[in-house]
């Protein structure tokens, strides 16, 4: 500080008297460090002693942001390798819990707890470049006493990844999958003896073209759902009048305006077939738009928002098109690394499972927080609103739910978790409405 104060008055002072005060500056500086050769020596050994420390101390250096997630994740495991080239990654998960109203009616409600295994691995690539992989999940899940309800799920997608040089990818996947309809939501036949269950058949591809500050993309997917014989009353039901099949094609453009910012259009095309002719058309096609902008706010918030337009027509001359605004919001927040906040929002269109509408237009709102207590300790909470708004008819399923959790870090690669959740939904004067209570314990675990 003296040295740079003594700079700054030879600047500042005029010359000639610079000059003539220059001689008697010089002496005073000089006895006056004589003086305090001994701080002068512990300057130096301060600042010898900063040098080796600074890598623990990080001087200097950005902090890195790491979300809960990255710092304490019971479910992350280091893998298997089984060659130079693949990695496997082996988790399951076993649940205990408890539900307040199995069948989601108005009343009577009925109480029942079931266990719920499920098994999961994911077998991925370990080249230089391009990547294959193939991942599967399944739930196995047995009732207490009510056990119509016992159901198995699985989901199996094999995935691939060619990097064509010159900034192109090309991504396809293909999976398929055995689902259940959860009881009270969209077309679940409320007087059926068991859940309804379904097969899907899905494929996809995705290609980017990242020049630099315009990144083009263009992908296409489709879908077939096929639905499995119930029973109502004991008698077989013949569910196939719901099978169909949706495709849909995209294209978008993003343009980086600079580090942080970006902008987006996309725009989509959709098909709904269903495989059974009936009495009044249900076949649908549409189009969808959206522009928006991509921000990084900071290292610690990232924004994608965009508006636009959806446009669905139908074969039914009775049911007349939708026009609908349409949206998109994805957002992340990590104001601290032990903190992650994040929001999500946005709307599509789905094939009905009701026969008295063609479509759903769905409408989708979350809300979350994680929060990390030291290394040991995740919990979590969300909130979530959907609606689901029948075309063609007068039903519309407006559902909140919220949950918490918690996960305690057992040993290395193990968890303990807790969950409790409610969940209420308005149909109104056509749909179902109910309400209901669950709570959960389990143990993962991941290799």
């Amino acid at each position: 500080m003296e040295d740079i104060l003594f700079i700054l008055r030879l600047l500042i002072e005029p010359k000639p008297k610079c000059r003539r005060s220059l001689h008697r500056a010089i002496t005073d500086r000089s006895r006056k460090r004589r003086a305090r050769q001994p701080a002068l020596v512990l300057r130096i050994a301060a600042f010898i002693l900063l040098c080796l420390i600074a890598p623990r101390l990080a001087i200097a250096q950005p902090e890195e942001v790491v979300t809960p997630v990255e710092m304490f994740d019971a479910d992350a495991g280091e893998g298997v390798r089984l060659s130079s080239s693949y990695i496997f990654y082996p988790r399951a998960v076993i649940d205990l819990t408890y539900d307040s109203n199995v069948y989601n009616v108005d009343a009577p409600e009925t109480e029942d707890a079931y266990v719920s295994f499920q098994p999961g691995f994911a077998l991925k690539s370990d080249f230089g470049r391009h990547a294959v992989g193939l991942e599967a999940r399944g739930e196995i899940r047995r009732y207490f006493d009510i056990s119509d309800e016992n159901s198995e799920q699985y989901d199996i997608v094999a995935t691939t990844l060619l990097e064509l040089g010159e900034g192109i990818d090309v991504d396809t996947y293909v999976g398929f999958a055995r689902g259940i309809e959860r009881r009270g939501t969209l077309g679940d036949v409320f007087f059926t003896d068991e859940p309804v269950a379904y097969h899907e058949k899905r494929a996809g591809l995705d290609i980017t073209r990242d020049g630099g500050r315009l990144v083009l993309g263009a992908g296409a997917a489709i879908l077939k759902r096929d639905y499995s014989d119930t029973l109502v009353g004991g008698v077989p039901t013949d569910l196939s009048i719901r099978d169909v099949k949706v495709a849909n094609a995209k294209l978008r453009a993003d343009l980086g305006l600079d580090r942080r910012t970006g902008l987006f259009a996309e725009v989509g095309v959709n098909q709904i077939d269903y495989e059974l002719p009936t009495v009044t058309p249900r076949d649908s096609d549409g189009l969808s738009a959206l522009v928006g902008v991509r921000h990084e706010v900071t290292s610690l918030l990232e924004v994608e928002a965009g508006v636009g337009y959806i446009h669905q027509n139908f074969d039914d001359p009775a049911t007349p098109s939708a026009n609908e605004f349409n949206y998109r919001l994805a957002a992340s927040w990590t104001p601290r690394p032990q903190w992650r906040l994040t929001a999500a929002a946005a709307r599509l269109v789905d094939a009905s499972r009701s026969q008295e509408s063609p479509a759903i237009i769905t409408s989708d709102f979350r809300l979350g927080a994680q929060r990390a207590l030291g290394d040991r300790i995740l919990v979590g909470a969300e909130a979530a609103y959907t609606e689901e708004n029948y075309r063609g008819s007068p039903r519309k399923d407006e559902r909140f739910t919220v949950a918490a959790s918690t996960t305690y870090r057992l040993a290395e690669r193990i968890g303990i978790t807790a969950k409790a959740g409610y969940r209420d939904q308005d149909g109104g004067a056509f749909g179902r409405s109910y309400n209901g209570f669950t709570a959960s314990i389990g143990v993962r675990a991941a290799w």
